[in-house]
């Protein structure tokens, strides 16, 4: 696995961490805080954070199926439609606890983390799969043939090793 997509990897164990911190919070803290609409919306901003998770980690392990710089680019958007989408509504959702009607232009700019999740997955849609064969094909065939003969090679050199 290449250094920038173990990267995003590991972004995304962080990010499904954090979304699994958030919801412990939501459930057992702010219940008591935060009317049902809140809590909603927390919990919204929460799920795409952890679907995006996942799709950080599981893109970023099978990277080699995708062309590279299209697939750093969804990934990128990705991580930016975290911030934006869940971190504004994480803000919306609490502005109560804190006091303060100030952050309500925040609510303007959660769309354009939806936007960032959006342009993310088209740009995987129309034109993420690699065209490169060595990424698509593997190079040796698999056949009942040789599936023996690899086990044998594997033996063998295991044994010589100890």
């Amino acid at each position: 696995m290449k250094h920038t997509h173990r990267k995003f990897v590991r972004i995304g164990f962080l990010l499904a961490a954090l979304s699994i911190i958030l919801g412990a919070f939501g459930s057992h803290l702010l219940k008591k805080f935060l009317d049902q609409a809140a809590l909603d919306t927390f919990e919204i901003g929460i799920r795409y954070q952890m679907f995006h998770a996942l799709a950080l980690i599981v893109l970023g392990i099978s990277h080699r199926k995708f062309s590279e710089s299209r697939l750093n680019i969804a990934l990128w958007l990705m991580i930016v439609g975290v911030v934006i989408f869940s971190g504004s509504l994480y803000a919306l959702s609490t502005r109560s606890i804190w006091g303060s009607d100030d952050f309500k232009f925040i609510g303007a700019i959660t769309p354009l983390g939806g936007l960032s999740f959006i342009l993310a997955w088209l740009i995987l849609f129309f034109g993420g799969f690699s065209n490169n064969e060595k990424y698509t094909v593997e190079k040796e065939e698999f056949t009942e043939e040789s599936a023996p003969k690899k086990q044998r090679e594997r033996k063998s050199s295991a044994s010589g090793k100890d």
